[in-house]
């Protein structure tokens, strides 16, 4: 638990200076365009702030059990089968996270990279242009965006861990 408490207040104060960077970056984007000269990559890079801002919060949201839930059944439960489905789940969650922690590594495909003799070869034999596909106007790799899924995946499994089976304190 002390874990998740730790990852969720990161996570948190992540998401707000994203919040602010991208508040920034669409400013400078207004004034610069005012004085008629914009900055189009603003705008790139704001779209890229906000995926990773979604993804850091919605880790957060798992972390505090704040989703958007439908309480029908739950609420009309006793307390030993309300602690019953939120383990069923969390269980679920758990799966979903295996799932998407295997589909991640195969498209990330670590052994592959490292073994290939460059990663223009690794592409070429794979069909896999992760790692070499760069953003339209900030001349970065996109891969270093794209890392924002193996860290959401590892962080909500960190959560969803450490809150097994607990029903959240809005269901009590």
């Amino acid at each position: 638990m002390r874990a998740s408490n730790a990852v969720a207040w990161v996570e948190a104060r992540f998401a707000g200076a994203i919040v602010v960077a991208i508040l920034a970056l669409l400013l400078a984007n207004v004034v610069s365009r005012a004085f008629g000269r914009p900055l189009i990559w603003t705008d790139e890079l704001a779209v890229y702030l906000m995926v990773l801002g979604a993804f850091a919060g919605a880790s957060l949201g798992i972390a505090n059990r704040q989703h958007i839930a439908v309480t029908l059944v739950s609420d009309s439960l006793g307390p030993r089968l309300r602690a019953r489905l939120a383990r069923a789940v969390d269980t679920l969650l758990l799966a979903l996270f295996a799932l998407f922690a295997w589909m991640l590594w195969n498209w990330f495909d670590p052994v592959g990279v490292i073994s290939a003799d460059s990663l223009q070869a690794y592409s070429r034999a794979s069909f896999n242009f992760l790692y070499q596909e760069p953003t339209t106007t900030l001349g970065m790799r996109k891969v270093w965006f794209w890392l924002i899924l193996p860290i959401f995946c590892l962080t909500g499994l960190v959560h969803v861990l450490a809150r097994f089976g607990t029903v959240s304190e809005h269901a009590q």
